[in-house]
């Protein structure tokens, strides 16, 4: 499938038309471009080529230098309007949780006897694979805070998605001194912080929270999306983050 194809599917789902993808990709390959041009490239008509770039400045998609006569048109970084979609999507999923919880207790309320699931409080999960997964999940595109003197849950899937977050959020990092030189080449917008010794890890993001203790060659994770226990836990990361070194990079 093409990928205007597939921008097109995307489109649907947040509001775009078929025109606002042409003209957003005739940008995207072509770089700044007059209406004009921009017409042309993108097979628009003269007629709607102002409403269509101006509407897409408007959401953000593209910018304008006025100054320019006549003014020319500019993509916005594909990469920065999917962290924005998801930040939106993620936001909007968060804001109606509350509701579905709401719902979930009338459920059950209404229909005992033969409910199988139960409210959400505390998730319990066993191994590595398991625990990778809850702290995937947990992350997702928000501040977030990390403590973990385990090698093995800082892969390159985590860190790939650590240093995706790191570039518009806050992001910190404690680790134990054996982790330094895995992790001291990261890009220096993820704050690294070091403590002689860590009893357990922990993932404290807008999607949850997961604490971590390797038990033998076993891991044990907790995972909560409820707001009084990530309160605690951020209030005990902090408490470890200022007792630590600042790693020297």
């Amino acid at each position: 499938m093409s990928i205007e194809k597939r921008l097109q599917e995307l489109a649907r789902l947040i509001g775009l038309t078929s025109y606002d993808i042409k003209a957003y990709i005739a940008l995207v390959e072509n770089g700044p471009l007059t209406a004009r041009d921009a017409a042309i490239k993108a097979n628009i008509p003269s007629s709607k080529v102002y409403s269509v770039l101006h509407k897409l400045y408007r959401l953000g998609y593209v910018e304008i230098d006025d100054k320019k006569r006549p003014e020319l048109f500019y993509a916005v970084s594909p990469t920065d309007i999917f962290n924005r979609l998801v930040q939106k999507f993620s936001d909007y999923v968060n804001s109606i949780k509350p509701l579905i919880d709401s719902l979930q207790l009338m459920y059950e309320s209404a229909y005992r006897g033969r409910v199988t699931a139960q409210s959400e409080l505390l998730y319990v999960v066993r191994g590595l694979d398991s625990t990778k997964e809850l702290i995937m999940k947990s992350m997702g595109y928000g501040n977030l805070d990390i403590a973990t003197p385990y090698t093995e849950l800082l892969d390159h899937r985590v860190l790939s998605m650590v240093e995706e977050i790191s570039r518009n959020n806050e992001t910190r990092l404690l680790v134990s001194q054996d982790l330094v030189d895995y992790v001291k080449d990261l890009p220096p917008r993820i704050h690294i912080r070091v403590r002689d010794k860590l009893f357990g890890g922990g993932f404290v993001g807008i999607g949850g929270i997961v604490l971590v203790i390797k038990h033998s060659t076993d891991y044990i994770s907790l995972y909560s999306r409820q707001d009084y226990i990530i309160d605690i836990a951020k209030t005990y990361f902090n408490y470890l983050w200022n007792g630590s070194e600042v790693i020297q990079r």
